[in-house]
């Protein structure tokens, strides 16, 4: 039976209000007019705390080194730490597909681009982590994230699992990158941040779910 590895933000848990509130709080405690405001806020906000900055700072006619966005990000890390779950909630669904998947024997596995230090409390705050307790990837757990390989299939790895017995479940291109980068079958999230915010369609996805629960659809037919 082939494992699942998730995406977080857009897949698993809603997080767009309190990134959105993240990078505001930056902007304001630099003395910045800019903020992140309705559709282009939110559909900036959900593509995380770099692209928020490089927004922020291209804004306020700042020109910026990479050295100056990595302190920034520091900032937005900080910040975030903060607002981590103040609005966010997990999708409709999740705990008791997860729970399902998990009683039939499915593998599950974690590979964001959130720093694994904040992905694990925020999936702790919200019940999430015991489901993850073999696998588990931030963007910092293998020094590259995605659409790079590496941390996909590392997380698949750590499900002793082959590519090619795997999904990926995301909302993002670059979920839809480092799906086909590794190989690993995807899995779209219609109901997702990528589609709601018109930067993301799943055209090269094995399936498309409109709800956290389609993916029992998928293992329906498996003994």
């Amino acid at each position: 039976m082939k494992a699942l590895v998730f995406d977080l933000d857009g897949t698993l848990v809603d997080t767009k209000y309190d990134m959105l509130e993240a990078g505001n709080l930056v902007f304001e405690s630099q003395g910045w007019t800019t903020r992140l405001e309705g559709f282009i806020g939110l559909q900036t906000a959900i593509q995380g705390g770099r692209a928020i900055l490089r927004y922020g700072l291209k804004e306020e006619g700042i020109n910026f080194s990479e050295k100056l966005l990595k302190d920034y990000y520091q900032l937005y890390l900080n910040n975030y730490d903060t607002v981590l779950d103040k609005r966010s909630v997990n999708y409709g669904g999740v705990v008791a597909t997860l729970e399902k998947l998990q009683s039939m024997g499915v593998k599950l596995g974690i590979c964001t681009n959130k720093p694994e230090k904040h992905a694990r409390e925020l999936l702790k705050r919200l019940g999430l982590i015991g489901f993850f307790r073999d696998s588990f990837i931030g963007s910092d757990t293998v020094g590259i994230a995605k659409p790079d390989p590496k941390p996909l299939l590392e997380a698949i790895h750590r499900l002793d699992k082959d590519p090619s017995d795997a999904f990926f479940v995301g909302d993002t291109n670059t979920d839809a990158d480092a799906a086909k980068n590794a190989n690993v079958d995807f899995i779209f999230c219609e109901y997702g941040h990528g589609s709601l915010y018109k930067l993301a369609k799943g055209d090269s996805a094995a399936f498309k779910i409109k709800t956290f629960a389609d993916l029992m659809s998928i293992y329906k037919d498996k003994p």
